[in-house]
């Protein structure tokens, strides 16, 4: 059961004005764009494969300790413009990061094989959005400052009249929380199972209000 610890939420690169898609800077006359990447290459060659197969080499040299190959991230960036080729990159974007969060990305689990709880709130920044393989949230859940790693969870449960019915859950194993922090998760829509048997996904969570459901139609995504 992987957990993570929410000290780990967000990198030392914090813009807090840039959290838009699209952000314009009137005083600055610069454009910040966002999106979901994973990381590709290692050293010198690190980039970011977006959603859309676009590539973003960044100008400035990163700390390549801190990335690993596959990693997924959220990355808020400005474009400097197209940049010729690299040995393992040819046609990036040349950007300039101005934020990164860590996505958590984990496999969705049967609920009959799960063996913890997912009864602690959380409740979403945005509605749930497929991208890069992945079924992608956005949200917000009670935390502290004590360290103690809280469970995310994407649960499946049943299918019935070719729904297929999930379970996006929190456990705060027993942290006595007093802030709340936002995160990201990616689940991999590979690990889905009898996908090909839905034509749609009921979402369900429970917030500080009460239990809700999503609708999400499956269509050609998984």
């Amino acid at each position: 059961m992987t957990r993570f610890n929410v000290h780990t939420v967000f990198l030392a690169l914090v813009l807090s004005t840039a959290t838009s898609c699209m952000n314009y800077d009137m005083e600055n006359y610069t454009y910040y764009e966002s999106a979901w990447c994973v990381v590709q290459g290692r050293g010198s060659q690190v980039a970011f494969v977006t959603d859309d197969k676009g590539i973003l080499k960044p100008s400035e040299s990163l700390d390549s300790t801190r990335f690993k190959a596959g990693d997924r991230y959220r990355i808020v960036y400005i474009l400097l413009g197209e940049q010729g080729n690299y040995s393992t990159v040819s046609g990036a974007k040349l950007v300039e990061i101005a934020n990164l969060q860590p996505v958590f990305v984990e496999d969705v689990m049967l609920h009959s094989n799960f063996n913890g709880v997912v009864n602690d709130p959380i409740w979403l920044n945005d509605q749930p959005f497929f991208g890069g393989g992945f079924l992608n949230f956005d949200f917000q859940f009670n935390s502290s400052d004590t360290g103690i790693k809280h469970g995310i969870h994407l649960l499946q449960d049943s299918l019935v009249h070719r729904k297929l019915y999930l379970r996006f859950g929190h456990d705060d194993n027993g942290d006595v929380t007093n802030k709340t922090a936002s995160a990201l998760a990616s689940f991999p829509t590979k690990s889905f199972k009898q996908a090909s048997d839905a034509d749609s996904l009921i979402i369900q969570l429970r917030d500080v209000s009460g239990y809700h459901s999503f609708r999400m139609a499956l269509k050609d995504t998984l």
